[in-house]
């Protein structure tokens, strides 16, 4: 009986390792070889004239007209620099040691392996650390083994962080320090009187400012919120390393900035330098280049054709733990506010300052970045017994969403509309998951 209970207990323990490795063998097997679309093309561009011309301008390796900016008569990315220069020093080894080298402006769709080391670095670590912290997030809770796993798989899996897993882009980094930083948080919270919460809070403000100059506008935004969750919690007295701990990142984001823009702020508040000769936002009404109204917008990146939640179905069980932790007044009810604080400031943002989608991409991409932390709440329902029917939807849930995430990650870039002909009519879908769906499965 003894060998029997120890066999299981060893099993046990090898089972989180056993999940890890097939994250591990799903991020080999699926991450693209390829550019995929001008979004990591403009990052690429950057990567390889930093390593190749010593320069942040991409003059010589300008893959298009998109997502790029002119000043002075050089061409640069309009994407924070900080992921781009992290992305320099990968392809610096690979270029000098192993002779890897990115494409030429004329061959950017080549098969390329410098492509594919480089994004399996700068997104494929980010994805395995963020499932490696929410896992360590589970111990602080009593939840079995089981569901564990379950929750792990479903975040891993069940999120548009599958969709994205296998390509050059800034959300799932930006959302895994995020969340990263967010654990050191609530380390703080369950160790109080911890002589190490000095550290803990010094690596949330690290692994916040991280994510805030990847992502500037969900990263900025949590940087000041969980600055004002320390200032009005016990851990106030503390506050100064989190800020100590945060403006390195800042500075250094700052400085590479202002060699691209000429001041401290993005491409983004610079629309003429986005108006040069050939541009694509010559030819449109800026980047708010879609017409629809505010309200179907707003109800598209919500639950519409580019909905969180349609893309994101498990996320419905988180958002009902948001609001029982906040009108219950549960121990987390601090922090679940915060993170709708958070949310409502993002989504104001991108409905009243950028009405784009995204542009060609899989969903709504730019609530990737918040997606583990509206994740984390969906733990509140397996800590109670009384929300035990909630937990059987789980499973269908995460059925729908794997279908849902596994055709977004056969073309993350994508396009966001399809016409199908019916007779003599033309029938115009808006989904991108619609036009995954009839390319790879109906039409194939």
């Amino acid at each position: 009986m003894k060998i029997q209970k120890n066999t299981l207990k060893s099993f046990k323990k090898i089972i989180p390792l056993i999940l890890f490795l097939f994250f591990i063998l799903i991020l080999i097997t699926t991450t693209k070889n390829t550019i995929g679309s001008p979004n990591d093309a403009s990052r690429i561009a950057t990567i390889k004239n930093l390593v190749e011309e010593k320069t942040l301008n991409i003059n010589k390796t300008n893959y298009g007209p998109y997502d790029i900016i002119k000043r002075e008569g050089n061409f640069y990315s309009s994407k924070p620099p900080i992921l781009s220069v992290a992305g320099s020093g990968i392809y610096y080894l690979i270029y000098n040691f192993l002779n890897l080298k990115l494409p030429d402006h004329n061959q950017p769709t080549e098969p390329n392996t410098a492509y594919y080391l480089i994004t399996l670095f700068l997104v494929g670590i980010p994805y395995l650390l963020l499932l490696f912290y929410f896992y360590k997030t589970l111990k602080m809770f009593k939840i079995n083994e089981f569901h564990k796993m379950l929750l792990t798989s479903g975040l891993g899996l069940g999120t548009l962080y599958l969709s994205y897993s296998g390509t050059l882009n800034n959300h799932i980094p930006a959302g895994s320090f995020l969340f990263i930083s967010f654990y050191y948080l609530l380390k703080t919270k369950f160790n109080a009187q911890n002589k190490n919460n000095k550290i803990y809070i010094a690596l949330s403000g690290f692994f916040a400012s991280l994510s805030a100059v990847i992502d500037l506008p969900t990263g900025l935004t949590f940087l000041v919120l969980f600055f004002f969750y320390y200032y009005l919690t016990n851990q106030g007295k503390n506050l100064s390393y989190y800020v100590l701990a945060a403006v390195p990142l800042i500075l250094i984001h700052l400085f590479l900035n202002i060699q691209i823009t000429g001041d401290v702020l993005p491409a983004q508040f610079h629309q003429d330098y986005y108006k040069f000769e050939n541009s694509y936002w010559l030819k449109t009404e800026g980047i708010d280049s879609y017409n629809d109204p505010r309200l179907l917008y707003s109800f598209n990146i919500l639950i519409g054709s580019h909905g969180l939640l349609f893309y994101n179905p498990l996320l419905i069980l988180a958002l009902y733990g948001i609001f029982k932790a906040i009108r219950d007044r549960s121990q987390f009810k601090k922090e679940a506010v915060i993170t709708m604080i958070g949310f409502s400031i993002i989504f104001l943002y991108y409905t009243l300052k950028v009405r784009s989608y995204g542009g060609s991409s899989y969903g709504f991409r730019w609530f990737i970045t918040i997606t583990p932390l509206i994740y984390f709440y969906t733990i509140l329902l397996f800590t109670n017994e009384k929300y035990i029917r909630l937990r059987n939807f789980f499973l269908p849930l995460f059925i729908l969403s794997l279908l849902i995430t596994f055709t977004g990650l056969l073309a993350p870039w994508t396009a966001t509309s399809i016409i199908l002909e019916n007779g003599e009519n033309l029938i115009r879908i808006n989904s991108s998951f619609f036009v995954n769906f009839f390319r790879f499965f109906i039409f194939k």
